[in-house]
């Protein structure tokens, strides 16, 4: 059953040069219980995606369409007051940069027991005890002296903790994961990723992982969603996507990845950059950077069609599977 659906999304920034479709026709679905990937390179719409499902979206942006269904509600439809209540409770968000994110005047018990206060009513000594336990729970080490410390006195990585202590102080029914393991060196990323594979084994939460890291995908999420340039370009579960991907540039995200056993040979960027949102493409936004890219794909956006992997959005597919295969040899 589906936790949460997201139906045919938009979402603009109306600058003074125009609008900028951020996230332009975008739909999916996470169940309860389950870790799914949102992927893609930076700035083909990911973050704005979550915060539009947080109802965060910083002016001059504004979702102007479709639906993001929640619990059987729909939050684009919700008022301030009733968003509120929702936000931090039943559904928490990691933010990307935990150093700006948390308040550097507030000490931490001060800012993980506000949420436990609000949405809670809970008292200073039950709020206090509730701390504890989170910062236990997420590996903070003498959590009862770190109580009285601000920001500043945590490394990156213990920050990053703290805002999933924080995320988490509700237990919320869904986790919206942000970049979690940004600016972290591989170990500490390692960590996180391991801590909140265990706190989904524990509490049952769902989590939607945004992340632009095909590498870390692969421990913590069931299914796979790629996005490029503002649309959902494919879906399908972590093995069909890692093994059997079927849009080119899929195959581009998975080529430039560092890969143990091929250590001599360089990383193979994609060519090319990400199309100008100020001016959305008529056809496919990958076309221009598409060595396989025909004539209909500059004139017609393709539909996203099931097949036997998930679902994909590329007319390479019209050419039949062998030739979708064909395609993905000449770059294996």
């Amino acid at each position: 059953m589906a936790l949460l659906e997201i139906r045919n999304l938009r979402t603009s920034f109306f600058t003074h040069l125009g609008e900028v479709k951020a996230v332009d026709g975008v739909s999916f679905q996470v169940g309860e219980g389950e870790a799914v990937a949102l992927v893609g390179e930076s700035g083909c719409g990911k973050s704005v995606t979550a915060l539009s499902i947080m109802g965060l979206v910083p002016p001059p942006g504004k979702v102007i369409g479709g639906e993001i269904i929640f619990a059987g509600e729909d939050l684009t439809k919700l008022s301030g007051p009733k968003m509120r209540h929702l936000r931090g409770n039943v559904l928490s968000m990691i933010s990307q940069d935990p150093m700006t994110s948390l308040n550097p005047v507030l000490n931490i018990e001060t800012q993980l027991g506000e949420g436990l206060r609000l949405h809670k009513g809970m008292d200073a000594k039950a709020a206090r005890e509730r701390v504890l336990e989170l910062l236990n729970l997420v590996g903070i080490p003498e959590a009862e002296r770190r109580l009285r410390q601000y920001p500043h006195e945590f490394s990156g990585g213990m920050r990053q903790r703290l805002m999933i202590a924080m995320a988490l102080a509700c237990s919320p029914k869904m986790l919206i994961a942000d970049e979690p393991t940004t600016a972290l060196d591989v170990t500490i990323q390692a960590q996180i990723i391991e801590l909140l594979k265990e706190l989904k084994s524990r509490l049952s939460s769902s989590i939607l992982l945004i992340t632009h890291d095909m590498g870390i995908v692969a421990g913590l999420c069931q299914r796979v969603i790629v996005m490029y340039a503002g649309r959902v370009v494919e879906t399908g579960s972590v093995e069909a996507v890692f093994d059997d991907p079927q849009h080119p540039y899929t195959w581009g995200l998975l080529r430039s990845l560092p890969r143990l056993d091929q250590r001599k040979e360089r990383l193979v960027p994609i060519p090319g950059q990400p199309p100008d949102l100020l001016a959305s493409p008529q056809g496919c936004p990958f076309a221009p950077r598409c060595r396989w890219a025909m004539r209909i794909c500059v004139k017609q956006m393709p539909e996203m069609i099931t097949t036997a992997k998930g679902t994909v959005a590329c007319w390479l597919q019209e050419l039949g599977p062998q030739a979708v295969k064909r395609a993905r040899e000449e770059v294996a």
